[in-house]
């Protein structure tokens, strides 16, 4: 192919279209033999942002070396008249943001809605970027580099639908710094621009997958399992593979977070999605999903030790020993987070001592909203719980650590948590029952379970036989509802009065999006306990059922 200048609009075509092609079939090499090309024989800047975008998608997919990638970003966006600077100060920062509210004029970032769309190589940079940044954990360079996103959307006068996927990743950062206004702003803004880029299917797919975890901050986890299913269905769709299996870890962490039903079906997901990546060739992603499964496994069938990783889907030592460096450090905090509830609800006192050596590596900060909520639920309750024996009580901060995480929380999903936590660290009956009550208002069944066993164990040693031997009863239908039938065994096994334990009527529970269920009484013997949930006024947020049908996705606030 000759760059001269008869065919030189034909040829830059076309080696844009070889380059996206390599790119997506994976041969990164060879895309980056066109982006040398371009890069040198493109007459215009704005004819090599293509190219420029793509080396740092090459870089991030390849190697996934996310600062090194924002790095060479910000040298490139210089080229175009935006300079960041890759640690900015305080007074930069104050001043930048002066500069971003006196482009506003005290309007709100849903101005932009009203914009015309119109295609633009420099915003898709940008989205890159943000993304970058965000995996770094930069959380001032983001809200630097969107600052300059919206005044430079401003001054044209129109945006891109690389605007969605950015403004949805704002949404998640503000909620990372418990700044539930702007995140709210940012979500809202992103879902009323995704009726307009609806033909565009990349940046819808992405703009879905990021808004669930956006709204994972805002809505409470069961609502969110519809959406992020479907999210994994329409990326799977269209060939994004990425934000494919991002979509179905959310699904995931949504699912186990909300305390969703376990059972055979749920796990003939996870087995569909292991052979797919199987078929792919993603390992990490394989090892991740075998994990989920292994765990809702050893929730159901009884095992010698259920707090091991250890089965007929995934064999934690064996796989640790087979990943080095990040990979290595990421899957054993992932390994770590769910054993720590495994021994939590079996009551592996030595496990949880045990893992809580491990987390207590990690910092407080997560990519995935649910999955660091899981991480961090589960680390205050086995904190809260060791410290009270002997030699273990310097585990009492990293407790209160977890529960000024969630008092600060602006989440739906923080309160049940909180109370819990409390309750664990100044047991009482009142500190209980107020953590039984929220975790039964926001359908937190294996919470709720968790709870009245814990409560249980409390009235044991406060010689109340009676209440203790009801709180294990409802204890050991809640189990049984949550679909953790190796630990209802257990409490069977351990409680002989169990076996003429009986129910009033039965949990209804279903697995619908922003359903509200009601809570079954329990009885032992002729002792009731009545829990009603109650309808809450939360945020609705459902996607179509395929793309074809773009036009129903809704998102209303106020419970209308």
């Amino acid at each position: 192919m000759t760059w001269k200048n008869e065919y030189y609009e034909l040829t830059r075509q076309l080696y844009d279209a070889l380059l996206v092609s390599e790119y997506s079939s994976g041969a990164y090499d060879a895309a980056r033999a066109f982006i040398d090309e371009i890069v040198h024989k493109a007459k215009t800047p704005d004819e090599k942002l293509n190219a420029y975008t793509h080396r740092i998608m090459c870089l991030t997919s390849e190697t996934s070396e996310y600062g090194k990638a924002l790095e060479i970003g910000f040298e490139i966006l210089s080229k175009y008249g935006i300079d960041i600077p890759l640690c900015p100060t305080k007074i930069m920062m104050a001043k930048e943001q002066m500069k971003y509210k006196l482009a506003l004029r005290n309007r709100s970032v849903s101005c932009l809605t009203t914009f015309p769309i119109k295609d633009d190589p420099l915003l898709a940079l940008c989205q890159q970027l943000n993304t970058c940044a965000t995996y770094s954990g930069k959380l001032d360079v983001v809200k630097l580099l969107n600052w300059k996103i919206i005044q430079y959307s401003l001054k044209r006068g129109s945006i891109s639908s690389n605007l969605v996927p950015i403004f949805a990743r704002c949404a998640i950062v503000y909620a990372r710094v418990n700044d539930s206004k702007k995140c709210n702003e940012f979500a809202v803004t992103a879902r009323a621009l995704f009726p307009r880029i609806r033909d565009d299917k990349k940046n819808y797919v992405q703009s879905m997958v990021v808004l669930c975890n956006a709204m994972s901050l805002l809505q409470p986890f069961r609502s969110l399992t519809g959406p992020f299913l479907q999210s994994y269905k329409d990326c799977k769709l269209i060939g994004e593979v990425e934000m494919c299996l991002i979509g179905l870890q959310g699904y995931a962490q949504c699912f186990f977070d909300a305390g969703c039903e376990l059972g055979p079906i749920f796990e003939s997901k996870l087995s569909v999605v292991e052979e797919y990546c199987r078929n792919l060739g993603r390992k990490s992603s394989l090892v991740l999903f075998s994990m989920y499964r292994q765990f809702a496994l050893n929730l159901r069938k009884p095992s010698s030790n259920p707090s091991k990783l250890v089965g007929e889907a995934f064999h934690e030592e064996q796989v640790l020993s087979e990943l080095e460096g990040s990979a290595h450090f990421q899957m054993l905090r992932d390994s770590s987070s769910l054993r720590v509830q495994l021994a939590f609800v079996f009551w592996n006192e030595a496990d949880m001592i045990d893992l809580l050596k491990i987390l207590e590596t990690y910092d407080f900060q997560d990519q995935f909203a649910s999955r660091l909520h899981n991480r961090l639920v589960f680390t205050g309750l086995a904190a809260f719980a060791i410290c009270h024996k002997k030699g273990y009580a310097s585990y009492t901060a990293l407790g209160e650590k977890c529960l000024e995480h969630f008092k600060k929380s602006g989440s739906v999903n923080a309160r049940p948590v909180y109370l819990f936590l409390k309750s664990m660290k100044s047991p009482s009956r009142d500190a209980f029952r107020k953590a039984i009550e929220a975790c039964a208002k926001g359908n937190f069944v294996n919470l709720e379970a968790m709870v009245n066993e814990r409560y249980a164990a409390f009235l044991r040693e406060e010689k109340d036989v009676a209440a203790s031997n009801e709180c294990i009863a409802n204890a050991y239908f809640l189990y049984q509802d949550w679909g953790a039938h190796a630990k209802a065994l257990q409490l069977s096994k351990d409680h002989d009065f169990l076996k003429k334990a009986k129910r009033k009527r039965a949990r209804s529970f279903v697995n619908t999006i922003g359903s509200n269920h009601k809570i079954a009484s329990r009885t032992v013997s002729n002792t009731s306990h009545d829990a009603t949930s109650q309808s809450q006024n939360a945020t609705s947020f459902s996607f179509n059922s395929t793309l074809k049908q773009r036009k129903i996705l809704r998102l209303s606030f106020g419970g209308k």
